[in-house]
């Protein structure tokens, strides 16, 4: 059996595609049309609002033990099951999957035995990879008894990693787990099939997991979805190795949704399954293996990466990446016909786009497949609304980045360090390093009318005071925001971009989705670098086979 060659595709890819896909950016009517930009602001501002989307990344089951404990051990790395995909889950604002088997101190784990235990360093290694909740309901983490459960959320709690399904007793194990990320209150549960565990398992007056009763469900269900806008539910149910869900995952998943569930996640088949919609929601019945050693069959090996696009309470858009075990008992990532044969599981309507990634082998640049569903309709044109914690000058104290009504305000403590200019759009903002000098910087894409005035470059024969798009660049340093580095305008407006280091050099690359002046349809990926002054364009290898 062949294994496809590892290809990185860039991790903020999606939120480009999103963006220059899904949700076409606000300039469809061309800044040609405008004269100056009170005009343009005008016009803008009789949009309608968007909040940028949350990102919640959903895999599989995760097993930490046995053969793939003994691949950790060899390469000495708590951190190594995860490298081939560790770019697609960092850029979810919330990353979540089930742990089968508990963090607890003891004996190596032969690989014929049925019973698991993960190492308790493995906690720090799945925050590392970018997991802040998982799902402790299935028939393996009560595996070492009480003290293995209550040993797992210590250690989970230890690296401000939450979880859902188990507790120390029936109340707590029911409870709904509840995060807040980008003004979004999100409830998080996880039941286990009881037909397929021991009671000593369930959680009653003591430790153990939330199992699949109706009433139960239903009420739990119920109390999340009134005190939270958005509700995820994680069941751990149906017949392993079958390729479709059974009746016990069908009509969990129902209730659940009938109960005020906004999305069903699925593990334990551990293989890939179809995706429902229900009640306009939408049922991931099975994820399959996410990191596994059932190295014995091509369905068992093979996974899906779900990242999930929340906006407006509902779930907008869908991007998979199919991933493959391989014999290191690590997943990467799938492209091409294999890649193909695994969405097709899923039964959907998919899009497929062309996004920059780095190609391990060849040591180059090149494109590679991005695999979309839209889930939801969205507005053709609309006002961001973006909002950031980050502590920008490494004082300890968190900023705030707040973009509204085209205007970007940076607050610390409630206090107003910098506003954009009345005069200036801004469709969009970013974090991170953009000019790789170990500092990190906010960056913004901001329509203005172009005129240099004495300040114009040589190479420019006259002013162009048109309203054109321009990438600037600010640092924070002592209080005071500081210009870094500002474009003239662009020959294509960037609607949206994102900063990775696409091929582990410690260096950023600039991604950026291009449109037009003149044609609202037109969209490129492009991919850029920092050459010491400015930016220049990466080449892809369009020859590259996927």
């Amino acid at each position: 059996m062949r294994v496809p060659r590892l290809l990185l595709i860039l991790l903020p890819a999606v939120g480009l595609l999103y963006c220059s896909c899904a949700c076409t950016p606000q300039q469809h009517a061309g800044s040609g049309n405008f004269h100056d930009m009170a005009a343009f602001n005008e016009y803008r501002m009789q949009l309608p609002e968007k909040h940028e989307p949350l990102c919640l990344v959903a895999v599989g089951d995760i097993m930490l033990s046995r053969y793939v404990a003994q691949k950790i051990n060899e390469h000495n790395d708590p951190n190594y099951p995860f490298a081939g995909v560790k770019w697609f889950l960092q850029d979810g604002d919330i990353v979540f999957g089930n742990l089968e088997g508990p963090l607890t101190p003891g004996r190596e784990i032969k690989i014929p035995e049925m019973v698991l235990r993960t190492d308790p360093c493995m906690a720090a290694a799945l925050k590392d990879a970018g997991f802040n909740i998982l799902s402790l309901a299935n028939n393996h983490v009560p595996d070492f008894g009480e003290q293995g459960i209550q040993d797992t959320m210590c250690y989970l709690d230890s690296t401000a990693i939450y979880y859902a399904g188990a507790g120390n007793n029936e109340q707590e194990a029911f409870a709904p787990r509840y995060m807040k990320v980008k003004g979004v209150k999100l409830a998080f549960l996880a039941f286990n099939d009881l037909t397929f565990v021991p009671d000593s398992y369930m959680a009653d007056d003591g430790p153990g997991t939330a199992v699949l009763k109706p009433e139960k469900v239903a009420a739990a269900v119920r109390e999340a979805a009134d005190n939270a806008d958005f509700t995820v539910v994680y069941l751990h149910a149906g017949i392993e190795y079958a390729s479709k869900p059974d009746d016990t995952q069908v009509y969990f998943a129902h209730l659940a949704i009938d109960a005020g569930a906004d999305l069903v996640l699925g593990s334990h088949p551990h293989v890939v399954q179809k995706i429902e919609q229900y009640q306009g929601k939408y049922i991931l019945y099975s994820l399959g293996n996410f990191i596994f050693d059932q190295l014995w069959s091509r369905d068992t090996r093979e996974g899906i990466v779900a990242r999930i696009f929340i906006s407006e309470n509902s779930v907008e858009m869908i991007e998979f990446l199919p991933v493959y075990i391989n014999d290191n008992a690590r997943p990467v990532a799938l492209s091409g016909q294999e890649a193909q044969r695994v969405l097709e599981k899923l039964g959907l309507q998919l899009d497929m786009q062309t996004v920059p990634a780095w190609d391990n082998e060849k040591m180059t640049f090149t494109a590679a497949e991005q695999y979309i569903f839209q889930a939801g309709k969205s507005l053709p044109e609309y006002r961001l609304v973006q909002s950031r914690q980050f502590d920008m000058d490494g004082d300890g104290i968190l900023e705030e980045f707040s973009l509204r009504n085209g205007r970007i305000t940076v607050r610390s403590a409630s206090r107003t360090l910098w506003q954009s200019p009345n005069d200036w759009w801004v469709d969009y903002f970013f974090l991170g390093d953009a000019n790789n000098d170990g500092l990190p910087e906010f960056s913004l894409l901001v329509w203005k009318e172009g005129s240099f005035g004495p300040h114009r470059p040589f190479w420019l024969e006259e002013d162009d005071t048109g309203i054109k798009n321009h990438l600037f660049i600010f640092k924070l340093e002592k209080g005071a925001v500081k210009p870094v580095w500002q474009s003239s305008n662009l020959d294509h407006p960037n609607y949206r971009a994102a900063l990775t280091d696409l091929n582990d050099d410690d260096k950023n690359e600039l991604v950026v989705t291009e449109g037009s002046y003149t044609d609202p349809a037109r969209r490129e990926v492009t991919l850029w670098e920092w050459n010491g002054w400015g930016f220049s364009r990466i080449t892809l290898d369009s020859e590259s086979g996927i």
